[in-house]
């Protein structure tokens, strides 16, 4: 009887290791996964695409003329869209009210990052002067 136990105790562990071991790799492989999503929408492509967006909202944004005149990326948003892509929030002045979502993807391992386009939250809508519906 003893015998038995000790065998299911040594299975009980190989079996409790196992499943510790897959649990780490997958949060490992998560957290490797959301770091290349911030490296991506912190690299000078993806900026190009944030101030394009802003300009097409405020022609005169990111100089002394424009009503945008700061943005920052909220790394706290930055998350993997289901259908693909990347979506994420800028922040504008410095104000967290104001924000745009943006999503991102791309449509081959080595082709360029496209812009899927920017969501204006009602107060950056109301900053640059947008008519509301």
């Amino acid at each position: 009887m003893k015998q038995k136990r000790k065998i299911g105790r040594y299975i009980f562990g190989v079996l409790l290791l196992g499943v510790l071991i897959w649990g780490g790799m997958l949060v490992k492989n998560h957290l490797d996964f959301q770091n290349e999503m911030v490296r991506i929408v912190h690299s000078k492509e993806v900026e190009k695409l944030i101030e394009e967006e802003l300009k097409a909202s405020d022609p005169n944004a990111l100089t002394p003329k424009g009503k945008i005149q700061s943005y920052e990326i909220d790394d706290k948003t930055i998350e993997h869209n289901p259908m693909g892509g990347i979506m994420f929030e800028v922040i504008i002045n410095g104000n967290k009210e104001i924000t745009g979502s943006m999503g991102l993807r791309k449509r081959s391992e080595d082709g360029p990052i496209r812009s899927v386009g920017m969501s204006e939250s009602k107060a950056l809508r109301n900053l640059i002067g947008e008519q509301q519906w």
